[in-house]
């Protein structure tokens, strides 16, 4: 068996877990590569069946969890969870390579009058059947609706409420509505495809 073959199969990945009860779970035929740290405690890291990752993780705090749904791939991404906010992938995601996807800033901005934080950290949702364009950064708070395309180099900082839409821009915005995508290249599909 050559090296490619046993890395396709297997997963190759560096865990650093400092803290208590800190879990990677991996479901049948999923695949992790590369490099996943966790400090705290009770953190979860879940891929359902299927899933693929490559890239790093970073997991900071108390019982958070960053999931990633059914035959999800990314490819070279970094994955931020931290401050109490979860990140939640849906399944049958594509990711191009270079994805960052962030609950928090991991630093603080302050109001120089009142010295308060203004830059709370918040969950991530990205619903089912998202394709996610290279070198996008998606942030703190965003909700990216099933169905949706993201273009490349994108940033998403917000909710959107919209399913079958594609967001581009920095920042993104709804510039098509009423599409879907496929893995597949072919010229058309049947409506009912």
């Amino acid at each position: 068996m050559s090296l490619r073959q046993f890395l396709a199969n297997r997963c190759l990945y560096w865990p650093k877990l400092r803290g208590a009860n800190n879990r990677i779970t991996l479901g049948s035929g999923a695949r992790l590569f590369g490099y996943v740290e966790m400090r705290g405690e009770n953190n979860r890291v879940l891929l359902a069946e299927g899933a693929y990752f490559s890239g790093r993780i970073l997991v900071k705090g108390k019982g958070l969890t960053l999931s990633i749904g059914k035959d999800t791939s990314m490819r070279n991404s970094y994955l931020l969870v931290q401050e109490g906010a979860d990140l939640t992938i849906g399944a049958d995601c594509l990711f191009s390579r270079e994805v960052e996807i962030r609950t928090s800033d991991a630093h603080s901005l302050v109001d120089a009058a009142t010295g308060k934080r203004i830059n709370k950290s918040a969950p991530v949702v990205i619903g089912d059947h998202v394709w996610v364009g290279a070198r996008s950064f998606i942030s703190k708070g965003s909700v990216i609706p099933a169905n949706c395309v993201v273009g490349a180099m994108s940033f998403v900082n917000k909710r959107f409420e919209h399913e079958g839409v594609v967001l581009a821009g920095v920042p993104a915005r709804v510039v098509r509505e009423g599409i879907t995508w496929y893995r597949e290249r072919r010229n058309s599909f049947p409506a009912l495809d």
